[in-house]
């Protein structure tokens, strides 16, 4: 095996080098590793260079000036050194593995895990290559994959921590979350004052319903890495959970003193506020943090959105005019929002038009042609989005809209809401159907502690649940969750097939939950119309119904009238009345909404999207 180190000494050299002694090349490279121990690189890479003009291909000072280009934070040369020093010497498992963590850090993930997995090749009992291509994978958005790398490690080495670690931010990716939490508490009991574990272990048992256990670990997490904004984000994501809404706040301030152009920062701590109706201070953050940073197009495109969503189409546009003439294609998207919500139509299909192929722009410019009633022009635009992702929701609503006002007969193929809509009445094991909806009311109203709807969803007039609703541990919403995945095996299988429908061709009988939550809504409280565009279908249960249900269709549920506001236009395809126990399945992308309803009691929901496994 083959391997330099800055803490070791070279190895032997392999034939066929220019002319230069074993002796003269040890002693170089020794005096260049011991220069490079002491911090020295300037120095060290002198005699490195040196080395290479006698000898340039020489992989061992190729290797070494890889790593003191690694320490000194150049990792485009660092992978360049690398890969000539395996050009020069293939058979050296610690240069891929070097050259491994140079592609990580410089966000190549899919090379790193070849360069990592070339290493194990070579030596496959290289325990930090395997983590690290574990690491790698992660990064790669491939958590099943880091986890079959690391069971067989700690099956080997069960007090390999890191190991252990790494496994437990795998399975949590992978949705394994208790499992997540025994390899996270392994690795903590190997290394107890490990800040990243204690951290991983945190906001894994948060993920899990489990705050009051996390909170501890958070904190001492907090205290023993004061620098990490990440950190504290976690915190103000955990202190919300448990009510602390002022200790949150301060949490999610601090992560951004940390790091003031943190976007998913400033959208929970101007989330919290807005839910909490503390809009004094709303919005400031953004408005601090590009004091200092006024061309971060990441800050000026989510104030704007902010703007947008509270209905001060004005404001985002002032905010983002003076950009204008060198926007990004989100910025020509955003501003473009901002001009039509002003009133300035033509305006706002230019800056579209000027967004290019941007996906939001495709799909937004296509939508207020529609709106505009010229549904001929939006066509090629949503074929466009379509054709990089056949099923993109949200483009899929907009061309059922289109194909219907041109006359398109695929319009009903698409839209067949009489075979596409579930609508059944779900059993609970003790056949009680009303009392088990009044104690999962009564289960859900703890998890409902807003003051008002969140800014960026459809609800009107009430609260919605944060986080994954299914994951919680009441056995409640554990035993409702497992009779609505068994009404959807079933749906799944009684559906037609057809390779060719965007809907259809999905189902393979297999489905995964990707996002639950509750709603509760109050006296002239409503859903606007919608579609979920993460999802491919969505459902909702229905948990407590005023009585008004049962006049003049009030807290009714509507398919087929869109959200675009198209007066005579639109059209209202099936109505639902709701009643406790009912599950009504649908795909992601038919528009939907409810009737508002005037009655002193509530509607609690439970909804759900669910994408093919």
């Amino acid at each position: 095996m083959r391997q330099i180190r800055l803490d070791q000494g070279p190895p032997s050299r392999p034939s066929g080098q220019p002319r230069i002694s074993a002796v003269e090349l040890g002693d170089a490279l020794q005096h260049a590793m011991a220069l490079a121990r002491e911090g020295r690189t300037g120095p060290a890479e002198t005699i490195l260079q040196r080395l290479l003009e006698i000898s340039p291909e020489n992989p061992d000072a190729l290797q070494l000036l890889g790593m003191i280009a690694r320490k000194t934070g150049r990792n485009v040369d660092a992978a360049s050194l690398f890969r000539r020093s395996l050009a020069a010497f293939p058979a050296q498992p610690h240069v891929h593995n070097n050259l491994g963590n140079a592609l990580v850090d410089l966000g190549e993930p899919g090379d790193a895990v070849h360069a990592y997995r070339q290493a194990l090749r070579l030596a496959p009992q290289y325990d930090e290559a395997r983590v690290n291509l574990a690491i790698a994978l992660l990064a790669a958005a491939d958590a099943a994959a880091a986890c079959a790398a690391l069971i067989p490690l700690v099956a080997r080495d069960p007090r390999n921590a890191r190991a252990w670690a790494t496994l437990g931010q795998a399975r949590r990716e992978n949705g394994q979350l208790p499992e997540a939490i025994l390899a996270l508490r392994t690795a903590l009991s190997l290394r107890p004052d490990h800040v990243p574990t204690m951290h991983n272990l945190g906001v894994a048992l948060r993920m899990a319903g489990q705050p009051e256990e996390a909170l501890p670990l958070l904190n001492r997490a907090c205290q023993g890495d004061p620098s990490s904004a990440e950190i504290a984000y976690n915190l103000g994501h955990c202190l919300q959970d448990l009510e602390q809404v002022d200790s949150a706040i301060r949490a999610y301030e601090r992560a951004i003193v940390l790091r003031p152009t943190d976007r998913a920062a400033h959208q929970s701590l101007n989330g919290l506020l807005w839910r909490q109706g503390r809009t004094d201070h709303w919005l400031a953050s953004y408005r601090t943090a590009l004091a200092q940073h006024p061309g971060d197009h990441g800050l000026l495109y989510d104030l704007a959105d902010q703007l947008l969503l509270a209905g001060d189409a004005k404001s985002a546009a002032a905010l983002l005019a003076p950009h204008s003439t060198s926007a990004s294609p989100s910025l020509h998207y955003q501003y473009g929002r901002a001009l039509w919500s002003s009133g300035a139509p033509d305006a706002a299909l230019a800056q579209f038009d000027a967004a290019g192929d941007f996906v939001p722009a495709l799909r937004e410019g296509a939508r207020s042609r529609i709106i505009l009633d010229r549904p001929e022009e939006s066509l090629p635009r949503i074929e466009a989005v379509l054709a990089a992702d056949r099923y993109d929701q949200q483009a899929l609503a907009l061309q059922g809209i289109a194909w219907r006002f041109t006359a398109d007969p695929r319009e009903t193929w698409l839209n067949d809401v009489e075979q596409f809509v579930s609508a059944d009445l779900l059993t609970p094991t003790d056949g009680d159907v009303s009392s088990f909806n009044a104690r999962l009311d009564a289960a859900l109203t703890a998890h409902h502690r807003d003051h008002q709807h969140p800014l960026d969803q459809t609800l009107r007039g009430g609260t919605q649940t944060s986080d994954d609703l299914f994951a919680r541990p009441d056995p409640l919403i554990a035993e409702v969750r497992a009779m609505i995945e068994a009404r959807i095996r079933a749906w799944l299988a009684a559906l037609p097939r057809d390779a060719n429908h965007p809907f259809l061709s999905r189902n393979t009988g297999r489905f995964a939950f990707s996002g639950s939550w509750s709603v509760r809504l109050r006296s002239t409280g409503f859903h606007e119309n919608h579609i979920h565009p993460e999802g491919w279908i969505s459902a909702c249960y229905y948990v407590a119904l005023p009585e008004a249900v049962t006049r003049d269709q009030q807290g009714w549920l509507k398919f087929g009238e869109s959200g675009l506001r198209l007066g005579q236009r639109e059209r209202i395809a099936r109505m639902i009345r709701p009643e406790p126990g009912l599950l009504v399945l649908f795909p992601s992308y038919f528009y939907h909404g409810t009737v508002p309803f005037e009655d002193a009691g509530h509607r609690t929901t439970i909804a759900f999207d669910i994408v093919p496994a």
